[in-house]
């Protein structure tokens, strides 16, 4: 996500909708110190750590949907892994396009695959995991120009399809708490993954080298407000 910010102006403000515990706020602290940096979440127990990770962001407690944020004001907005839990994605993406600059970016990651819905994505809250071109279908009706649509996770995409559709002929009753466990089961099983960390690498060659696989884990999708859009 990083690498697609695009050219940026002196002292950029950069919006990291969904920011959760600030992760990716930190990255871009590292990687854009003189940055004003905005991160909004509508959970407060995740602003709340992310207030100590990054204690030079700006956080607010907002829904996506209606941010706090005057029109026309953010140089970069980022999402990673919100739009997926907003049941009126298009709403969000307007209130994006509403706030960026002309001329400024939105660079988007969510889920992708309808066919690989399961109990994981369940427990999640996850509305959806968007299809091919679904994003970028969604973005152009609230307004935005396209300037990539691709996908993450293209290399492991084969095994991960497997899993997930394992999955979704198991386990597909539970609820609660042991719903809660097989989670927690699944992500001690792949956290830490060497071969997940190598595929990783060799695809962010790829990308870079401009081979876009039609498939993946996740969609990365960038978007931008038009210069003229006033």
């Amino acid at each position: 996500m990083l690498s697609r910010l695009g050219a940026l102006p002196d002292r950029p403000v950069i919006a990291d909708i969904g920011c959760s515990t600030g992760h990716l706020l930190a990255d871009l602290r590292a990687a854009h110190p003189d940055a004003t940096l905005i991160g909004i979440d509508l959970v407060a127990s995740g602003l709340r750590k992310a207030s100590a990770l990054v204690p030079q962001a700006r956080l607010l407690q907002a829904d996506a949907c209606d941010l706090p944020l005057r029109s026309a004001t953010i140089d970069v907005a980022l999402s990673a892994n919100l739009l997926e839990h907003v049941p009126d994605d298009v709403g969000a993406l307007v209130e994006m396009r509403r706030v960026l600059a002309p001329g400024g970016r939105a660079v988007l990651v969510v889920p992708a695959g309808p066919d690989t819905y399961d109990y994981y994505d369940r427990f999640l809250g996850h509305e959806r995991r968007y299809g091919p071109g679904e994003l970028a279908g969604k973005a152009r009706r609230a307004g935005l120009e396209v300037a990539l649509d691709t996908h993450l996770g293209s290399l492991p995409y084969p095994l991960f399809w497997l899993v997930k559709q394992r999955n979704r002929r198991r386990h597909v009753h539970l609820e609660g708490e042991a719903l809660a466990a097989r989670v927690a089961a699944d992500i001690a099983a792949t956290k830490d993954s060497r071969l997940g960390t190598l595929a990783c690498r060799l695809e962010e060659l790829l990308l870079h080298a401009g081979v876009h696989l039609p498939f993946g884990i996740r969609g990365l999708t960038v978007l931008r407000r038009a210069e003229g859009d006033r």
